[in-house]
């Protein structure tokens, strides 16, 4: 199955999020346990989890430019969350953190969730609408937003 690099989301709330979360705990040090091997068995397959999630994703899309679509993609990982490369995202990002022992990156999650789904989740629920119309609306009431 081919796919194109251009279809990998890499969403900038999720990076700034992760970037200052990383500098915070570097100044502010706040770990989130005693013993840091706990957050990577959780964090580890947490991030593999999500980049598999998104991986999943970006195959499902294939050659299609993600950015202009010409289908509905509504099979695969679409068919369990209208928005599976974002969900992958934030599973990673919750692993990294985890993994990082940072509370900070952690605290700061529900910020770049809120940021991800105002900014790009719901302009791009307006864009396939106008897009796919009742295609859309069908889809939207079979599949949930996230999880």
């Amino acid at each position: 199955m081919k796919w194109k690099w251009a279809n990998v989301p890499i969403p900038a709330q999720h990076v700034v999020g992760l970037i200052l979360g990383a500098i915070l705990q570097y100044v502010l040090k706040h770990g989130l346990f005693a013993a840091p091997w706990i957050g990577v068995a959780f964090g580890i397959p947490l991030i593999l989890i999500g980049v598999g999630l998104s991986v999943w994703s970006v195959l499902k899309v294939g050659e299609m430019e993600i950015m202009r679509p010409t289908d509905l993609i509504t099979s695969g990982p679409y068919s369990l969350s209208r928005n599976p490369m974002y969900v992958g995202w934030t599973i990673m990002y919750l692993g990294i953190g985890l993994a990082a022992n940072s509370a900070w990156i952690l605290v700061l999650l529900p910020l770049v969730a809120a940021l991800t789904h105002f900014v790009d989740v719901l302009k791009e629920e307006r864009f396939l609408e106008k897009e796919f119309g009742d295609e859309y609306a069908q889809y939207k009431e079979r599949v949930r937003r996230y999880l």
